[in-house]
């Protein structure tokens, strides 16, 4: 069963509204109380290969990124270990330090959790925050824009295709409180489009994808691998999308399109002088054998008419 359908059934049966912002936003106290909760094991996060304490500073990021992305920092972390017979005290305090790392970083602590057994070993945390106005997926005003990224995109995607260990997250503070709509980019960037468009009704856009790449991205693929495949998977990319009104400067972010509110919208992303037009959501790599990952990738640029 497919991520998104799964989503769907949840949300009919508990009445909430999946997709408008990247944490669930509860009225608490005269503010607004921000959770987000987030699952992780070695095999489907591509974990493989990382030192200990690496994993624990991949996890434990994509997990406040949630936070980060609704304009905040993250105050405390509920986490939740299912662990397995082939791993030790050793390796689990080892990734607990990795965790830690994070949570200093942004002055965030650790309240509680649980610990349970399970055949492969998985960490789960619950995030919270509080911030008296979010910024959401939604558009708080539908306006020509220009869409900022924390930094550019590709290095994990690269990583998979070529076999090599997830890099890690460079620390980004949250998205400013001048965003219109925000979000991370942990399925990839064109998955983080998809989020923007699921929520937001006759919002037109344009992303230069080559200005959104890394250039290291870029070095490093081999001949006859684009470098805008790279946008496309979601192998666990870190940096945060945001908008901002038409016009507005964000120092130390990178601008990688613009776009608006028309009858009809559109996602373009305009690569090496073609323009292509997103029509559906990125391949799920967890969905696929990974001897098939590149054809994939492949199958979905060429789809858009890249």
């Amino acid at each position: 069963m497919k991520e998104a359908d799964v989503i769907a059934a949840l949300s009919r049966i508990h009445g909430t509204r999946a997709y408008e912002a990247d944490a669930e936003i509860v009225p608490f106290a005269g503010t607004r109380l921000l959770l987000s909760t987030d699952s992780f094991s070695e095999r489907e996060d591509f974990l493989s290969n990382l030192e200990p304490e690496a994993m624990g500073r991949i996890m434990a990021y994509n997990a406040v990124s949630d936070i980060l992305a609704c304009g905040a920092k993250p105050e405390g972390l509920v986490q939740a270990w299912n662990l397995d017979a082939a791993h030790d005290k050793s390796f689990l305090s080892r990734v607990a330090c990795g965790i830690q790392e994070v949570l200093d970083h942004y002055c965030a602590k650790v309240v509680g959790g649980d610990i349970g057994m399970a055949r492969e070993w998985c960490w789960t945390a619950t995030v919270f925050a509080s911030c008296a106005s979010p910024v959401r997926r939604v558009a708080s005003r539908r306006i020509d824009f220009d869409l900022y990224a924390s930094g550019p995109f590709g290095a994990a995607n690269a990583a998979v295709f070529l076999g090599k260990p997830l890099p890690e997250p460079r620390f980004r503070p949250p998205v400013p409180g001048e965003a219109l709509f925000a979000t991370d980019s942990s399925g990839g960037l064109i998955d983080a489009l998809e989020n923007f468009r699921r929520v937001n009704p006759g919002m037109w856009l344009e992303v230069d994808a080559e200005a959104a790449v890394s250039p290291e991205v870029k070095r490093a693929l081999p001949p006859g691998v684009e470098g805008g495949w790279s946008l496309v998977g979601g192998a666990g990319e870190c940096e945060l999308l945001f908008a901002v009104p038409s016009g507005m400067d964000v120092p130390c972010c990178l601008k990688i399109g613009h776009g608006g509110f028309a009858s009809e919208g559109e996602f373009r992303l305009i690569s090496r002088g073609r323009t292509g037009i997103v029509h559906e959501p990125p391949p799920d790599y967890r969905a696929i054998p990974p001897e098939d990952w590149l054809m994939a990738t492949a199958g979905y640029w060429e789809r858009m008419g890249l």
